[in-house]
């Protein structure tokens, strides 16, 4: 049986105005600290897409979703980050072991496991509209901008379907640091389509991107998640699975070693401190990607100061 593990209030009793001051303090409330078949990104250049509607048991437009990674290219997304902490997490406990364990090998594979965030909506891509619903995560450029539209009262609900409003965003640049996004509302709102046939179409083929937690038993996996986009694993299943309790640290930490994922973010921090120096950009102002390593690593830096201060400690005390 599917557990939902957050309480949520009916919206078929929540008013128009009520749904849309709720969206807005959720809005104002998600810290954003961070495409294949069925997904959309914006392409170089000029875009333009419709948010759609909450839809099934989502509580509002979007849907916070959490992943950690393993070296071995095994994924699962955390339980911790995408219940908004109604549910445990044993890998963001290992990260913290690993963190205080303070062993060059069990930082690094700390750094390569850590959290990683994304928030996923659906939309319609007014480039592409035959494409239908399409799931677009966006970045923290993007999703800044879009909680100061969802927040200014002169917009109102940009996801309504019969007078929200097209968004258009503008990508320049080709990557990391370079690229930069602008999201703009178009000035007058509109329907999401001028076909009613259509509209209806496109509600009802809308992913539910609420999360559902399954069982222990991997064989109702597909009957549980039917319908939904983003599933987790339960504590005990994720601990079997992964090896938790028997993890060879050195083993995969040298694959870590030898994918250049230290090279790849020092590289990052580089560009990022060199832009920021020419007042490029702020620290801030980074790509999707990049948001979920050069942020994350700051919260890394600080951990590997704090194994140094312990290891001094221990030094002396010797």
């Amino acid at each position: 049986m599917v557990t939902k593990t957050v309480t949520k209030a009916s919206k078929s009793k929540m008013s128009k105005a009520e749904r849309l001051a709720a969206l807005r303090e959720k809005m104002k409330k998600t810290d954003t600290g961070g495409g294949g078949k069925g997904f959309w990104s914006p392409k170089q250049g000029r875009s333009v897409i419709r948010i759609l509607p909450e839809t099934g048991d989502m509580e509002f437009i979007f849907q916070e979703v959490g992943r950690h990674q393993f070296p071995d290219g095994k994924k699962v997304y955390c339980p911790k980050f995408t219940s908004v902490g109604a549910l445990e997490c044993p890998i963001c406990e290992l990260v913290d072991e690993l963190y205080s364990d303070g062993d060059p090998s069990s930082v690094r594979l700390a750094k390569s496991i850590k959290l990683r965030r994304s928030y996923w909506m659906n939309v319609i891509n007014r480039d592409d509209p035959d494409a239908g619903p399409l799931i677009f995560t966006p970045g923290v450029k993007i999703f800044n901008q879009i909680q100061n539209l969802v927040g200014d009262p002169d917009y109102g609900d940009i996801s309504d379907p019969e007078d929200g409003l097209d968004l258009v965003i503008i990508r320049t640049g080709t990557g990391g640091l370079d690229t930069d996004y602008d999201v703009k509302p178009r000035r007058n709102s509109s329907p999401l389509s001028e076909s009613e046939e259509e509209t209806s179409e496109w509600l009802e083929k809308v992913k539910d991107l609420s999360f559902v937690e399954v069982s222990e038993d991997p064989e109702e996996d597909s009957e549980l998640a039917k319908g939904h986009a983003v599933y987790v694993l339960p504590y005990d299943r994720i601990v079997s699975e992964f090896g938790i309790e028997d993890l060879d640290v050195e083993e995969l930490s040298s694959h870590v070693e030898g994918s250049d994922v230290d090279g790849d973010a020092d590289h990052s921090r580089s560009k990022k401190a060199k832009a920021v120096a020419k007042g490029k950009a702020s620290a801030k102002e980074i790509d999707e990607d990049d948001t979920e390593k050069t942020e994350d690593d700051d919260d890394d830096d600080e951990a590997e100061k704090e194994v140094n201060r312990r290891t001094a400690r221990r030094s002396r005390r010797r």
